[in-house]
């Protein structure tokens, strides 16, 4: 009796969960979040952990989930890195919109999909600059960023969730080749040699990521772009997949933010 009980609880909390995350994707697609990325991507992991299958984990196509980007100090998360600190870094500007990632098989788009996992199918092909096909016949997914030229975050979540969808207004920006072994900077040239567009970017030395960080402040840096902050990233390959990714965030990327 007593373990019929419980495994209603874990049945009835499991549900919750879903439903909580549901909700808070609802939301954000709405243009009102209420939790952060940091909040929803825990939640997200906490049912990875529970219930691995359950629907709210899937995206289109099977596609990779999108990751988050940590937020910690500069200092703290350089010192996290070890001996890979020495290396070179890629610095690109966080542009303010909804992350996206596509698919295209044998170079034509076949799947687009957000960072909760809801097809975006219906828009993307309909954003100007997204290519339908590639220029070479590859089979590869690439994550982005949509935004608005308007500068608003809450354009493109107003459009991904429009009855009669309308690309105008919005770009796209690629700025990886998901589970890429190669360097960042490698990855944005393929993007680029392939049709897509891709943001601008610095290679620098840890010395000079905070200076970077530091003319954005200033607004000396990408001020041009609707940005919320710096990308900054390990360039090397090697050690992007030595370092790996946590259940919400790739350890060898942060977030630079006021």
């Amino acid at each position: 009796m007593q373990a019929e009980v419980l495994g209603r609880s874990r049945v009835q909390g499991h549900l919750r969960l879903r439903q909580g995350i549901r909700a808070a994707d609802a939301a954000y697609r709405a243009g009102q979040a209420y939790l952060s990325d940091a909040e929803f991507d825990g939640l997200v992991a906490e049912l990875q952990q529970l219930e691995p299958t359950a629907p709210e984990l899937l995206t289109p196509g099977g596609g990779s989930k999108l990751l988050s980007l940590d937020k910690q100090e500069l200092s703290e998360w350089l010192a996290g890195l070890g001996g890979a600190a020495a290396g070179l870094f890629s610095v690109t500007p966080k542009l303010d919109g909804c992350a996206i990632a596509l698919e295209y098989s044998l170079g034509q788009l076949t799947a687009a999909w957000t960072r909760s996992g809801a097809d975006a199918m219906h828009l993307l092909p309909l954003v100007g600059n997204v290519p339908l096909r590639l220029s070479a016949p590859i089979s590869v997914q690439i994550r982005g960023e949509l935004y608005g030229l308007d500068g608003r975050q809450s354009t493109p979540a107003a459009a991904l969730r429009r009855k009669v969808p309308s690309g105008k207004g919005l770009v796209f920006a690629a700025f990886e080749v998901m589970q890429s072994a190669a360097n960042h900077s490698s990855q944005l040239l393929a993007l680029e040699r392939w049709g897509l567009l891709i943001p601008p970017y610095l290679l620098c030395g840890a010395a000079q990521v905070a200076r970077h960080h530091h003319s954005w402040l200033q607004c000396r840096l990408w001020s041009e772009l609707p940005t919320d902050g710096l990308v900054a990233q390990l360039d090397d390959g090697q050690q992007r997949r030595k370092l790996g990714v946590n259940n919400v965030a790739p350890r060898y990327a942060l977030a630079l933010k006021r």
